[in-house]
């Protein structure tokens, strides 16, 4: 890690009240992705059923791409907003990439085998986060943007011209047919978002599920927000370092989704498995509540990557316990419901903190063991999930499932 000047910030005060400026609609921008994230998604995932998943793709690759091109075009005219930037930004929750791409590999995999594809997905996805820390550092500002700009685009025409429609006939005749049946029963089109995520309510397995991914949610977007701000403010950590940290994280994260996901499954299960990654995500945010140097908040930052584990196998699992014609629906809602956690996490750990900064008990870091606390609430819920339904690859390859070390371990809450 480098050495960096910690000298006194000499920059004129507009250039201060710009970053404040900045800061404020990048939170504005997330909070309206995330609305509209919940509003959209389940309705999208439901389309993506009837009408197949190829037109979402290009869809949500287009809005991607005007994030570049946006920058692109303040950077090159004196006259274009920044706000065209956010605005961008804030856009992209009306299809949301992650969602659509999740249900394309439910489409094509068997359900033993989902959990494993989610990792690899998510590794190439840290593989190319890691990759840009690098093209920062060697490219202006202006190259970077551009480059962005071309790999998008051609991502978009890449669907375009090469994608195949991964959508199975049957499963979309039978998604028209409860369409049908659905909008005779209900009516308005107002409660359209509200229907799609009724399939969180479908059973208990659902609900529990729904609380596992609330956990989550709640504090893994709070963890890639505020441990910037912490290491920054708090323990003087420079740009440099922080740059470093996060290139080598992504590398781990890389390592854990490729390797460490299937053999989790593989030895221990799903709902082990998920409850493993709730626990280290408590490991890890006592580690940042708890550090005083970087090495401590580096640490933390590998165990998060271990931590991870959980999304991937937790993503395949809700697909699993429905139909070929519902899995853009289910994708959708989670994702809508984790929209929700994505706005109030960082809200309400970021209260804390404003509480605690200055104070010396609890502390600044306290809003990371309150994270902490929430993985483990999440943990108990995992703890809680019907093994026959939780295990996918138990149950797709006939054995029993009824021994449970979970169950085991916490009698009284199961």
């Amino acid at each position: 890690f480098h050495k960096e000047s910690t000298a006194e910030d000499n920059r004129p005060q507009e250039c201060k009240d710009g970053g404040d400026a900045a800061q404020n609609a990048a939170a504005a921008s997330a909070f309206a992705a995330n609305m509209l994230m919940l509003v959209f998604s389940p309705v999208v995932g439901s389309l993506s059923d009837c009408h197949g998943r190829r037109a979402f793709l290009v869809a949500t690759s287009a809005l991607l791409a005007t994030t570049p091109l946006s920058l692109l075009l303040i950077q090159i005219s004196d006259r274009a907003s920044p706000y065209w930037y956010y605005f961008s930004r804030a856009i992209q929750g009306l299809v949301y990439s992650s969602s659509i791409c999740f249900t394309v590999l439910a489409d094509v995999m068997p359900p033993k085998m989902r959990s494993p594809s989610n990792g690899l997905f998510l590794a190439t996805y840290l593989f190319g986060n890691g990759m840009s820390q690098i093209l920062a550092k060697v490219l202006s500002h202006l190259m970077v943007t551009i480059v962005a700009s071309i790999l998008l685009l051609s991502g978009c025409i890449f669907i375009i011209m090469v994608f195949r429609e991964s959508l199975p006939e049957e499963a979309r005749r039978k998604a028209l047919s409860n369409r049908r049946e659905e909008e005779n029963n209900w009516g308005r089109v107002i409660l359209r978002p509200i229907r799609e995520l009724s399939i969180l309510n479908r059973n208990k397995f659902f609900r529990l599920l729904a609380v596992v991914s609330v956990c989550s949610g709640m504090t893994h977007s709070s963890d890639s927000t505020l441990i910037v701000y912490y290491m920054k403010n708090q323990l003087d950590i420079g740009y440099q370092s922080i740059a470093t940290m996060f290139f080598f994280k992504s590398l781990v994260g890389v390592l854990v989704n490729v390797f460490l996901v299937k053999l989790a499954i593989g030895c221990l299960r799903e709902k082990r498995a998920i409850t493993l990654g709730l626990m280290l995500g408590t490991i890890h945010n006592l580690f940042w509540g708890l550090a005083s140097t970087q090495w401590g908040i580096f640490a933390g930052m590998v165990a998060s990557e271990f931590a991870g584990i959980h999304f991937p196998i937790l993503v395949g699992m809700r697909s699993a316990n429905v139909g070929e014609e519902e899995q853009g629906r289910v994708q959708g809602a989670f994702f809508a419901l984790e929209a929700i956690a994505d706005a109030v996490g960082p809200v309400l750990l970021q209260g804390i903190y404003d509480q605690t900064e200055n104070t010396v008990r609890p502390g600044p870091g306290f809003m990371f063991v309150v994270a902490a606390l929430i993985y483990v609430f999440g943990a108990i819920a995992a703890c809680m999930l019907p093994a026959d339904k939780a295990n996918v690859t138990s149950r797709t390859r006939g054995e029993n499932t009824e021994t449970d070390i979970c169950r085991e371990s916490l009698p009284a809450i199961s």
